[in-house]
């Protein structure tokens, strides 16, 4: 069912009777309600527990700029993100371009990782993955909040396996969950790194949240403050170990090489072979190209050989990942600093 900004309007200056909406914990589209998720949504938008600001008549006019990929930093935004506040919570402010509420699945040849705004269902869990995200922010309702800086260590390595199923079991997170994770901006990187992780993991039904939270928050949908905790659960692993190469892999020369660093250290020194393509080139204005813009991007690459996405910036990595995986490229995650300890040498 797909539903557009001018239906959620209409249905709040009509005055539609408002529905309780997930319990701490529930999904975003509530809890055993059996109903259209959307529908449930615009209505039980009315009782919200925090007045939508940062929308229309109060957008920032921050301009965009170009920034690294740090957790809690969105890429192609300001950073001094500034947020409008009411007196119960802040809902960041918005700028820039939005991806239409419509489904962009369409233009990309496997887009069974992104989550688009139509495409909402009841049935999923909400991981809200922002790094920046503190008491008393906004958030999406019925959200759990699991910021990505905890699956990676501090030199930005992935932490074993074992770990990342501690903190999703506790967290109330099972592989039985069809998951949607989303952070502050998608050009973060947070969303995608997680992802990435919890493909690893083996966890397949998980989807990134097309536009991220701005997008959410320029569609009006509801947001909370409260915090919404799960019952802690037992993770099983079932790993995909080959979606993080290793040396030898890369040494054997079966994959074709994505640089995904600046420019300025591409041209210091490089994998012998590889491509530059860095997160920059698969964004616009912060936020994924389509799939037609993806396709000139990736011209130079060959669709029937896998790609091995490397970085010193796990996040920055995982946006080009992403964005070759719904192009439908084998892909995967290489750390520069593995291959610096090895060998590294100018070309």
């Amino acid at each position: 069912m797909k539903v557009g900004l001018p239906f959620f309007l209409a249905i709040i200056i009509a005055g539609a009777v408002s529905i309780p909406f997930a319990q701490a914990g529930c999904s975003v589209g509530g809890c055993g309600s059996g109903s259209d998720s959307w529908l449930e949504s615009a209505q039980s938008f009315m009782n919200s527990d925090v007045p939508l600001v940062g929308v229309a008549g109060t957008q920032s006019t921050n301009s965009i700029s170009t920034g690294s990929f740090q957790a809690g930093q969105p890429a192609g935004v300001a950073k001094s993100m500034s947020v409008n506040s009411t007196s119960t919570s802040t809902v960041p402010s918005i700028s820039g371009a939005y991806v239409a509420t419509g489904s962009r699945a369409a233009s990309f040849p496997a887009p069974g990782m992104l989550k688009s705004l139509d495409a909402i269902s009841e049935k999923d869990v909400v991981l809200d993955v922002s790094g920046s995200r503190s008491p008393g922010q906004a958030h999406i309702r019925g959200s759990i909040n699991l910021p990505a800086k905890d699956f990676f260590y501090e030199n930005g390595t992935l932490r074993s396996a074992a770990d990342q199923a501690a903190i999703l079991g506790k967290a109330g997170i099972s592989q039985e969950d069809a998951l949607m994770v989303y952070s502050d901006s998608f050009g973060s990187g947070e969303a995608t790194a997680v992802l990435f992780a919890l493909r690893r993991l083996g966890h397949d039904n998980v989807r990134a949240l097309d536009g991220g939270l701005d997008n959410w928050i320029a569609a009006s949908l509801p947001m909370e403050t409260k915090e919404n905790v799960r019952s802690p659960v037992s993770y099983a692993l079932l790993l995909r170990d080959e979606l993080l190469a290793d040396y030898d892999y890369i040494k054997s020369g079966k994959a074709q090489m994505v640089d995904a660093r600046s420019f300025q250290e591409f041209g210091k020194s490089r994998i012998l072979n590889a491509t530059f393509i860095s997160p920059e080139n698969v964004l616009e204005e912060g936020r994924l190209k389509n799939g037609t813009d993806l396709r000139d991007t990736f011209a130079r690459l060959n669709s029937s050989r896998t790609a091995v996405v490397y970085s010193d910036d796990i996040y920055g990595a995982s946006v080009v990942w992403f964005a070759l995986q719904l192009m439908g490229f084998d892909a995967r995650i290489y750390s520069w600093q593995d291959w610096q300890a090895r060998e590294a040498r100018p070309i």
